[in-house]
């Protein structure tokens, strides 16, 4: 269970802070208000040159390459629910360094979200080396058909 929830962990921090800098790219580089070809052209690559944006989607790329061995060690039915983590962290993140206003509802919805993950906590077992999974993709494939 720790090798995966530390992964996981590391991956949700990555994805937090990837999201938090995407959101300050794009604010920097401001909403869509033109639906031409040429003005959207112009958008994006005004938004993917963006060095906030950048960032960004490197750390959401790492988050991906940790979800992938995430994934390779627990039941993506406890790890997808576990990544309801990040919402906590990111409400967190932003209201301390973009001092968002966070009402009271949205910290309750907050709270629930981690009473559910520590039940999902709780729930944790590693997945069992199965004949399919050891024998590789041939007998999956066989398994899922």
């Amino acid at each position: 269970m720790f090798k995966a929830t530390f992964t996981l962990l590391l991956a949700l921090i990555c994805a937090g802070f990837g999201n938090l800098m995407l959101s300050k790219g794009m604010q920097s580089v401001g909403p869509l208000h033109d639906f031409a070809p040429l003005a959207l052209s112009h958008y994006f690559v005004d938004s993917v040159t963006n060095p906030w944006v950048i960032t960004g989607i490197f750390l959401e790329l790492a988050y991906f390459l940790l979800w992938l061995v995430v994934l390779s060690w627990a039941d993506v039915s406890w790890a997808l629910p576990m990544n309801a983590v990040e919402y906590v962290f990111v409400a967190i993140l932003a209201k301390i360094y973009f001092g968002e206003n966070i009402p009271f509802n949205r910290w309750a919805g907050i709270f629930l979200i981690s009473v559910g993950i520590l039940f999902l906590m709780k729930s944790f077992k590693p997945r069992p080396a199965t004949e399919a999974l050891a024998g590789g993709k041939e007998n999956l494939d066989e398994q899922l058909t």
